[in-house]
């Protein structure tokens, strides 16, 4: 889904299109590879729209998210946004526990006391069982910033295949957003008006349940407008090729 936009032409549109198809191609597997988990099914859509008129970035809601932010330097300026709705995170979470149990566990002969100094604080008994859900939260935070690393380097690559237009980010920053202010600070930052966003939807079914994943590229117009006319370029040398 790309919204009404005077400035996309078809060209522009397929392009888009492409860069959807082909980078949720490659996300599914590395996703899969990166959590040890399966992957019922998967589905996605992006949605190409100044900041105000985004329609994918309304389903967020307006609940408690978890965000990753970096920002995009190189040909392209702008930043990216990962955001996870907290109950998609506690899921993720659930999914995570007995599969990072299982890396602890070793064969039948295995020395307990051995065993014992192997685990995580996360499995280990304590007074209330606080300490090691904390422990745990904080190691599924880091699993999150891993995710937005490698989707954020995905996206990059897939504009890049589109426009060949390269682009750079800086490290992830992972936090904790009960009140939105990544969104809200994002659209409210001066020249606002002037963003181009690109929102992918990305909704995987884990254990048959969905876990959703928003990816916001947030583009000045001087860098929406270079991939555009990168755009242009390279499909008006295709068609003197021919």
């Amino acid at each position: 889904m790309i919204a009404e936009q005077r400035s996309l032409n078809t060209a522009h549109i397929n392009s888009f299109n492409r860069f959807l198809l082909d980078s949720t191609y490659k996300v599914l597997p590395s996703i899969e590879a990166m959590l040890g988990v399966s992957i019922d099914s998967s589905n996605s859509s992006i949605d190409v729209s100044r900041a105000g008129d985004n329609e994918n970035l309304k389903h967020v809601g307006s609940g408690s998210l978890y965000t990753v932010s970096s920002e995009i330097q190189g040909d392209l300026q702008g930043q990216m946004l990962l955001l996870m709705r907290s109950t998609d995170f506690r899921h993720l979470g659930e999914v995570m526990r007995p599969l990072l149990s299982l890396m602890f566990l070793s064969n039948l002969d295995t020395d307990l006391e051995v065993l014992d100094k192997r685990k995580p604080g996360w499995m280990l008994d304590d007074d209330d069982g606080s300490k090691g859900r904390a422990i745990y939260h904080d190691q599924m935070l880091d699993t999150l910033g891993e995710i937005g690393n490698l989707l954020i380097g995905v996206y990059s690559r897939g504009i890049y295949r589109i426009s060949k237009v390269n682009s750079h980010h800086t490290a992830p920053l992972v936090v904790r957003d009960p009140d939105q202010k990544a969104i809200r600070n994002l659209q409210s930052s001066p020249g606002t008006a002037e963003l181009f966003h690109l929102v992918i939807e990305n909704e995987f079914v884990m254990e048959n349940k969905p876990v959703k994943l928003w990816c916001l590229i947030s583009l000045t117009t001087g860098s929406f407008q270079h991939i555009l006319d990168m755009i242009d370029l390279h499909c008006h040398g295709a068609v003197e090729r021919t």
